[in-house]
């Protein structure tokens, strides 16, 4: 999460030293899509990950420090200045409630990239290795009811039954054009993230 006041070159702890990790928005999407990759186990995602993020491979003695790098590196990633990640958030009314995110990194990478050019006139391309994760974030969260990709969630997120006749049909066909395929939405991410996370703590301790 964004704090103006921190050094978004982020580090951690790992025996008696402390190493920078490359946290650049690029690296933290390749992170989320080998969570997606089902060729690797747990324990693999994980020396992957390692490598990716602190850009050295584990020792065969690191197992512990990998297993506490990540849990903190999930908590980090799932940070959200704006809604309630612990257990048992409510809404207003004093509901369960999660809000329902209807976009995904993956499949709507060209519509995020043509809405960062269009309103802030950054090529995403170009930023690669740079823009930093919490800046990418903030940034995606201010993209405007006009941009591209937020025109997109906006047909996902609306409701056929608020229209009739031939506006009814057109929304119904741009809602399939643009339907979200399962594993790809961000509570999807989310899920694995936490699972992923448990699963290196059951490795620590085995």
């Amino acid at each position: 999460m964004l704090r103006l006041t921190d050094d978004l070159k982020r580090g951690y702890q790992l025996r008696d030293r402390v190493y920078k990790l490359n946290l650049a928005y690029d690296n933290v999407l390749r992170f989320y899509e080998l969570l997606d990759d089902d060729h690797f186990s747990a324990i693999e995602k994980a020396q992957t990950a390692f490598e990716l993020f602190f850009g050295f491979a584990p020792g065969p003695d690191d197992d512990e420090y990998v297993a506490g790098a990540f849990e903190g590196i999930a908590k980090y990633l799932s940070e959200d200045p704006y809604e309630d990640t612990s257990a048992g958030a409510t809404d207003l009314a004093g509901n369960d409630f999660t809000p329902t995110k209807f976009y995904s990194f993956e499949q709507d990478a060209g519509a995020i990239y043509a809405s960062f050019m269009e309103q802030y006139g950054i090529n995403l391309i170009h930023e690669q290795g740079k823009l930093q994760w919490d800046e990418f974030k903030a940034l995606f969260a201010g993209l405007g009811p006009k941009t591209y990709f937020q025109r997109i969630v906006a047909i996902r997120q609306a409701d056929p039954n608020d229209y009739e006749g031939k506006e009814q049909v057109e929304l119904l066909e741009a809602q399939n054009r643009y339907a979200l395929a399962d594993n790809h939405s961000e509570e999807a991410v989310q899920a694995q993230l936490a699972g992923f996370a448990d699963a290196l703590k059951g490795w620590a301790l085995s």
